[in-house]
């Protein structure tokens, strides 16, 4: 018999990294939570945990283990949750800040107007959980490499090109080689992959030793803007930027190749996600879809 309230209890503990946490989720008692994970232990012959100080920390066969019960655990959570609190109209949008004012916001005011009954919930990505679950759809970016966990719609490529301000110009001088740039204040975009990679490709190297690194594509484009050096920005996302001359393209070579900007959902998404999703790509030419099975 499979022990699955010592698998619950389990799951909790890594989850949430302790078994005050665990049992505080669960409604126990901690003993309870520890007796719990000595009897998976002993039913698996297999040390899951062990202690470190005053903490847990999950063996290798532990964390395989927590990794595959995970999202069947979601799932039932999600299902619980759905009839409890009877979620059916309500949906959730968990979206990158670089997508959600001029792309995200049009669509949605459209698609509200046009289901005035429906409930939606507009969140940061940073906030979704491990799992979609059929009432939510996730926003992003991802390289595409055949092992996505999610179904998916592209929405459009996220390649970049080396962009900056007039000012900035202004200020430094012409950048007319691509030897110009590795003299240049670099903007990074979360970390110095993009820049190192469109460097590396032509051959060259940074020579200043100094680093601007920006959470995200939002901040990183208002930093360029703001003639605080040359940033690598998705050319999708900074036409109007182009067209009204408040940032100026340096050159035609594009980093973060294969990058794409896509809509992830569940296997199963709902009646009114799949209403939210063919809105939402209503406008959009849809570049190419993948499952994973």
């Amino acid at each position: 018999m499979i022990p699955y309230s010592a698998l619950r209890a389990f799951q909790k503990v890594v989850q949430l990294g302790s078994l005050k946490a665990a049992a505080e989720s669960l409604h126990v008692t901690e003993s309870a939570i520890s007796h719990q994970l000595k009897k998976l232990e002993q039913c698996t012959d297999t040390q899951l945990l062990y202690k470190e100080g005053r903490g847990l920390k999950v063996t290798k066969k532990g964390r395989a283990l927590a990794d595959r019960i995970s999202a069947p655990f979601s799932d039932i959570d999600y299902a619980y949750e759905d009839i409890k609190q009877q979620r059916e109209s309500n949906l959730n949008i968990y979206c990158i800040p670089s997508l959600i004012n001029d792309w995200l916001m049009p669509r949605l005011v459209a698609f509200n107007q046009s289901v005035p009954d429906m409930s939606v919930s507009l969140k940061y990505l940073q906030s979704m959980p491990a799992h979609i679950d059929e009432h939510s759809i996730c926003i992003k970016s991802i390289e595409i490499n055949g092992t996505q966990r999610y179904p998916f719609e592209v929405l459009m490529n996220g390649e970049t090109v080396p962009v900056c301000s007039p000012l900035y110009l202004a200020q430094r001088g012409p950048i007319n080689t691509h030897q110009c740039l590795t003299q240049q204040t670099l903007l990074h975009d979360q970390n110095t992959n993009s820049w190192n990679d469109w460097l590396t490709r032509l051959g060259l190297e940074h020579k200043q030793q100094t680093q601007q690194i920006f959470e995200d594509f939002y901040l990183l484009k208002f930093a360029a803007m703001a003639a605080q050096g040359v940033a690598l920005c998705p050319i999708n996302l900074i036409q109007n930027e182009l067209a009204e001359g408040t940032l100026v393209q340096l050159f035609q070579e594009q980093g973060n190749i294969g990058r794409k900007y896509v809509i992830e959902h569940n296997h199963r998404p709902s009646p009114a996600t799949q209403l939210l999703l063919q809105s939402l790509l209503k406008d959009e030419r849809v570049t190419g879809i993948d499952s994973v099975k």
